[in-house]
C-alpha cells in the first residue's frame, strides 16, 4: 500500500490538473470575473462597518470631553445606523449575487467535466476496460467531479476573500500606522505558510485514505454483484470478515488523516495570538504618544480580529482545496489514456452490401499490461502468438461456425473482427474493405451480435430491446419482439414491455434473456450476425425452443458462429476448426466426421459420449 501511495504522489500533476480545469472554466471568464468583482464590494463593505464603528466611538470620545452635545451624537448614533443598515442591505444582495453566480459556474463545470470524462472514458480501448476495475474505476469518477465543487468553492469562497480582506485591512492599518501593519502582514504570512505545510503533510495519509476507499467500494460492487454466490454457499460471515479487515485499514487511515487537525488548529491558534498580543501592545503605545485616537485604535483591533475568521477559512478552504486537488487529478489522469486503437485520418463508414468477411494471414497476440510485447507488429514467437497466419473467407449469406478448445483463438477472431484490437500483422476485409481504414464506430454498427451471456441494462424490457436501434419506430420494436417469441411472456408482465428486469436482467430466465438479445439482433437487421457461444448458458430444452428463432435470425445474413457445443453448428455451410490459434481443418458436418484423428470429429464423439476425456 505504501509504495502504491508513493507512486500515486509521484502522479500527482498539479500544473496538468491546473491546465485541464482551466480548459473547462475559461469558456466560463465572465461569470468568473462577476464573482470575484462582487466579493471585493462585499469585503469593502464588510471592512466599511469598522469605519462606521471608529466614527462612533471618535464622537463618543468627543462627547465625553464635553466637546459635543448630547442631541448631536443622538443625531450621528441615528445616521450611523441607518448607514450601517444600508451597507448590510446592500451586502446581503451581493452577497446573493456571489453565491449565485458561483452556483451557475460551478454547475456548468461539474455538467462540462462529468460529460466529457464519460464520453473519453467510453471511447477507451476495450484494453483498458478489461484491466481496470469497475469499482474503482466508478469511485474515481465520482469523487473526482463531486470535488471540482470543492475546488471552485476553495479558490472563490476562501481565497479570494482572504486575499481581498489581508490586503485592505493591511492598507488601512498601514494608513494609520506603519509598525502595526508590518506585525499584521507577518502574523498572516506565518499563518498562512503553516496551513500550507501542515496540509501537505497530510497528502500522503490522505492519499492512502482514498486508496482504501476504493478497496473498499471495489469489495462492495464485487460482493453485491456475486451476492447469489455468496448465499450459495452460505459465505455472509467470510465475507463480512473481508469486508471488516478492509474497513479497519480505512479506518485507521482515516484517523492518521484527521489527526493532522488537532496540531494544525493549535499552531495556527497560538500563532494569530501572538499576532494580536504584539498589534495590541504597539496600538497602545502609539495612543499613549498621542499618534492614534481610541477610534483609530478600535478600527485596527476590528480589521485585525476580522481576519481571523478569514484566515482560518483560507487554511480550511486550502485543506479542501489540496484534498480536492489529488482527486480532481485522479479523474483527469484519465484524459492521459490513450486509444492504442485508432481511426485513420479520413476513415469513412463501410460500404457493405453483401456481408463478406475475409481474414488475411492474420498474426496476433494480446498486448501485454503495462508494456508494449508484440504489439504494433515486429516478429512473433509461436509461444506468443494467439492467432498464427489465420486465414479464412466467408461468403455472404453463408453460416461459417468456429470450433476447438477453450483458449484456441475463437472469441479473439471475433474480438479482431470487431477491432477491439489492432493486429500484429494481416489484414481483415468486409466486402472488400479493410476493417483498419473505416471508422470503429461504423464499423460496429454494421454488425451485429448475440453474445453468450446477454449483458442487460438495468431498465425496461422496451429499452434494452430498442438500444439496438433508438430510431426504430415502435410497430419495428413489437415486430422483433413477436419475431423472438418474447409477445407471450410480456403478455403475462403486470407492466408489460416497460417492466424493469434489474441488474444485468436477473428478473429473467436464460431464455428470456437470450431471447431479448435475439430482439436485440433482430431490431439492428444487420448484413452480418455474430453469434459467441449464443446457446451454451442455456439448458438442452431452452436450446430447442430457441434453435428456431435463431434460424430466423440468421435467414439472408453472414452468420459467424463460435460454439463448443456442436449440435449447434451441425448445419452449418462451414465449420473451421481450431488450436493454438491455427486453423487445423476445415468443411462440412458430413466431411469432417469424415476425418478419422480430425478435431471435430474427436470433440463430436466427446460430446456424444463414446471418446475419452
Amino acid at each position: 500500500m505504501a509504495a502504491s501511495t508513493r507512486k500515486n504522489r509521484k502522479n500527482f500533476d498539479f500544473r496538468y490538473t491546473l491546465v485541464v480545469l482551466w480548459g473547462f472554466a475559461k469558456r466560463y471568464r465572465f461569470l468568473i470575473l462577476l464573482a470575484i468583482g462582487l466579493i471585493f464590494a462585499f469585503e469593502a463593505i464588510h471592512l466599511a462597518d469598522s469605519f462606521l464603528f471608529k466614527f462612533l466611538v471618535d464622537k463618543a470620545a468627543l462627547f465625553s470631553q464635553q466637546q459635543l452635545s448630547g442631541e448631536q451624537l443622538s443625531k450621528l448614533v441615528v445616521i450611523t445606523v441607518l448607514a450601517y443598515l444600508l451597507l448590510k442591505l446592500a451586502g446581503s444582495i451581493i452577497w446573493f449575487k456571489v453565491i449565485n453566480s458561483i452556483n451557475n459556474l460551478e454547475g456548468n463545470l461539474m455538467n462540462d467535466i462529468e460529460r466529457k470524462s464519460f464520453w473519453h472514458i467510453i471511447n477507451l480501448s476495450y484494453r483498458f476496460h478489461t484491466y481496470k476495475r469497475t469499482g474503482s474505476l466508478i469511485s474515481q469518477f465520482t469523487r473526482g467531479v463531486s470535488r471540482i465543487e470543492s475546488f471552485a468553492d476553495s479558490v472563490l469562497f476562501n481565497f479570494v476573500p482572504t486575499f481581498f480582506r489581508v490586503a485592505l485591512s493591511f492598507g488601512v492599518v498601514f494608513y494609520f500606522d506603519v509598525y502595526t501593519s508590518l506585525v499584521l502582514l507577518l502574523t498572516c504570512l506565518v499563518f498562512v505558510v503553516v496551513a500550507v505545510i501542515i496540509t501537505h503533510l497530510q497528502e500522503q495519509p490522505q492519499e492512502e485514505t482514498n486508496e482504501r476507499e476504493d478497496a473498499l467500494k471495489h469489495n462492495l460492487g464485487d460482493v453485491f454483484f456475486n451476492i447469489e454466490t455468496v448465499k450459495y454457499f452460505a459465505k455472509e460471515k467470510l465475507t463480512f470478515s473481508q469486508f471488516s479487515r478492509l474497513s479497519q485499514a480505512l479506518k485507521y487511515s482515516r484517523m492518521r488523516f484527521w489527526n493532522y487537525f488537532s496540531w494544525f488548529s493549535a499552531i495556527e491558534t497560538f500563532v494569530f495570538s501572538l499576532g494580536l498580543g504584539a498589534i495590541t501592545y504597539l496600538s497602545f503605545i502609539e495612543l499613549q504618544s498621542g499618534r492614534l485616537t481610541l477610534g483609530e485604535i478600535t478600527l485596527i483591533y476590528s480589521a485585525t480580529l476580522s481576519l481571523l475568521p478569514a484566515l482560518f477559512g483560507f487554511t480550511h478552504g486550502y485543506r479542501n482545496f489540496m484534498r480536492s486537488a489529488v482527486d480532481v487529478s485522479d479523474l483527469f489522469t484519465l484524459f492521459k489514456e490513450k486509444n492504442e486503437v485508432k481511426d485513420v485520418d479520413n476513415a469513412s463508414a463501410p460500404k457493405i452490401t453483401a456481408g463478406e468477411i475475409g481474414f488475411r494471414d492474420v498474426n496476433f497476440t494480446y498486448p501485454q499490461r503495462g508494456g508494449k510485447k508484440n504489439w504494433g507488429g515486429g516478429a512473433l514467437r509461436r509461444e506468443d502468438s494467439l492467432l498464427e497466419n489465420f486465414t479464412l473467407h466467408i461468403r455472404k449469406n453463408t453460416k461459417v461456425a468456429l470450433i476447438g478448445p477453450s483458449g484456441s483463438g475463437k472469441t479473439t477472431v471475433v474480438r479482431l473482427l470487431y477491432r477491439l484490437f489492432d493486429l500484429n500483422s494481416g489484414e481483415i476485409f468486409i466486402d472488400g474493405q479493410d476493417i483498419k481504414k473505416v471508422t470503429q464506430q461504423s464499423l460496429r454498427e454494421s454488425m451485429s451480435i448475440v453474445p453468450q451471456e446477454p449483458i442487460l441494462f438495468n431498465n425496461t424490457l422496451y429499452f434494452n430491446i430498442a438500444y439496438a436501434n433508438p430510431r426504430a419506430s415502435r410497430a419495428e420494436v413489437w415486430k422483433a419482439i413477436r419475431m423472438a417469441e418474447l409477445d407471450k411472456f410480456i403478455s403475462r408482465l403486470p407492466l408489460k414491455e416497460e417492466t424493469l428486469i434489474g441488474e444485468r436482467g436477473v428478473k429473467l430466465s436464460g431464455g428470456e434473456k437470450q431471447r431479448v438479445s435475439i430482439a436485440r439482433a433482430l431490431l439492428a437487421n444487420k448484413r452480418i450476425l455474430v453469434m459467441d457461444e449464443a446457446t451454451s448458458s442455456l439448458d438442452s430444452e431452452t436450446e430447442k425452443e430457441i434453435h428456431e428463432d435463431l434460424e430466423k435470425l440468421m435467414e439472408n445474413r453472414t452468420t459467424l458462429i463460435i460454439a463448443h457445443r456442436l449440435s449447434t453448428v451441425m448445419s452449418a455451410d462451414l465449420i473451421v476448426g481450431m488450436e493454438k490459434g491455427r486453423i487445423v481443418e476445415q468443411g462440412t458436418h458430413a466431411e469432417l466426421l469424415q476425418k478419422k484423428n480430425g478435431l471435430y470429429r474427436r470433440l463430436w464423439e466427446l460430446q456424444r459420449g463414446k471418446g475419452r476425456i
